[in-house]
C-alpha cells in the first residue's frame, strides 16, 4: 500500500496565504502604475468647442477629439465635462477636476502646461454696422461673455456700452431682435452657433482684435501633477504629425 505525499493543511494554508499576498502587492502597484491613472478634465461649454449635443445626447467638439487622442498616446484614462465659462475656475480651485484645456487661468490655481493652439477673438455686429477698427465700437451695445475676457484694452474700456450674457445664443437672439448691435467672442465659435440658430445672414465680417492661446493646465490641487509631463510631450507630438491642425480644421477653429 502506498503512502500520501499530499501537502499537510498547515503547509497549505501556508502556500494560500503567500498566494493572497503576492496578488494584493501587485494589485497594488497596478493601481499606482501610471499607465492606469485617471483625470478629471474641465473645459467650457460652447460649440464647435465643446457642447452636448441634445439630439444625439453624447457630448463632441474639438476638445473631446483632443481628450480621445490624449488617451490613446498617453494610456491615461480622462473623464471629461463641460460647464459655463465661470465656473471652471471653481472646479480648478477646489480640485474637484483635475486639469482644463483653455485661456490662461491665474496661475494661483494652475501649473501651467503645453500650448494646445490659437484661435481668433474679435467682434462681429449687424451687417448695417461696418467694424474696420477698434474705434467702431464706440456707441455700438455689445453682448459679452460673462466671466470671459478679449483683451485688456477692451476688458477695461468703461466708455464701451456691455452687456453681459452668460452665452453667444442670447447675444444673438438679441441682436435678432434688435437689442444689440455686436458681439465680442471667439470668432469661429460665434460663426459656428449663428449658423446652427440661424442668424448668420444677419451678421457682417468679423473684426479680429486678438488672437486666444489655449492651454493645456492642471490645478494645483491636483494629486496627478507629476501626469503633466507625459501629456505635454503628447500634446507636442499631435502638434509635429498634424493631429492638431486636422482637428482644428475639422471643428473649423
Amino acid at each position: 500500500m502506498f503512502k500520501s505525499f499530499s501537502r499537510p493543511p498547515a503547509t497549505r494554508l501556508t502556500a494560500l496565504l503567500i498566494a493572497l499576498l503576492t496578488l494584493s502587492s501587485s494589485g497594488a502597484l497596478l493601481a499606482q502604475d501610471p499607465d492606469t491613472l485617471e483625470l478629471r478634465f474641465i473645459t467650457i461649454e460652447v460649440a464647435p468647442w465643446a457642447s452636448h449635443n441634445e439630439q444625439t445626447q453624447n457630448l463632441e467638439g474639438a476638445f473631446f477629439d483632443i481628450i480621445q487622442a490624449l488617451e490613446q498616446r498617453t494610456d491615461f484614462r480622462i473623464h471629461a465635462s463641460i460647464t459655463p465659462f465661470a465656473r471652471v475656475d471653481r472646479e480648478l480651485e477646489s480640485g474637484n477636476h483635475d486639469c482644463t484645456i483653455l485661456v490662461p487661468r491665474p496661475k494661483s490655481l494652475v501649473v501651467p502646461g503645453a500650448l494646445v493652439f490659437n484661435h481668433a477673438l474679435g467682434a462681429i455686429a449687424r451687417k448695417e454696422f461696418v467694424l474696420e477698427s477698434y474705434d467702431d465700437l464706440q456707441d455700438l451695445r455689445i453682448s459679452v461673455l460673462r466671466g470671459g475676457s478679449l483683451n485688456e484694452q477692451f476688458d477695461t474700456d468703461d466708455s464701451l456700452i456691455k452687456e453681459f450674457d452668460t452665452d453667444y445664443v442670447i447675444g444673438l437672439r438679441k441682436m435678432a431682435r434688435g437689442r444689440i448691435d455686436a458681439i465680442v467672442g471667439a470668432i469661429s465659435t460665434l460663426l459656428y452657433v449663428a449658423e446652427e440658430e440661424g442668424y448668420l445672414d444677419i451678421l457682417g465680417e468679423p473684426l479680429v482684435l486678438q488672437e486666444m492661446s489655449l492651454y493645456f493646465q492642471c490645478s494645483r490641487r491636483s494629486e496627478h501633477l507629476n501626469a503633466m509631463p507625459v501629456i505635454n510631450r503628447a500634446i507636442e507630438e499631435m502638434r509635429q504629425d498634424g493631429t492638431l491642425d486636422a482637428i482644428k480644421t475639422k471643428h473649423r477653429l
